[in-house]
């Protein structure tokens, strides 16, 4: 049993034969997932202000972690300000 399930993807690259491809796919796989989840940062701010707040975020917030650099994924930057307003800071 492991804590975290196997995905289709840890499959593919137990199967690559040589450290590096399986780096490089593994690189290949981070930035198609910060790609992804940018687009739905995107979409995070299309949302109107009073659904922002339910979810503990304000306009700014989100566009802060969109003005992130394209390697960061925005939508952890969102998580962690979502939980700090949770939390009362």
């Amino acid at each position: 049993m492991s804590l975290f399930p196997r995905t289709f993807a840890d499959e593919v690259l137990s199967g690559l034969p040589r450290p590096d491809l399986r780096l490089a796919a593994a690189a290949l796989g981070a930035m198609v997932r910060t790609f992804r989840n940018r687009r739905a940062a995107d979409r995070v701010a299309d949302l109107p202000d009073y659904l922002l707040t339910d979810i503990g975020l304000k306009r700014d917030d989100v566009h802060e972690a969109l003005s992130l650099h394209w390697r960061e994924d925005p939508t952890f930057r969102l998580a962690l300000r979502a939980a700090e307003r949770r939390r009362g800071r």
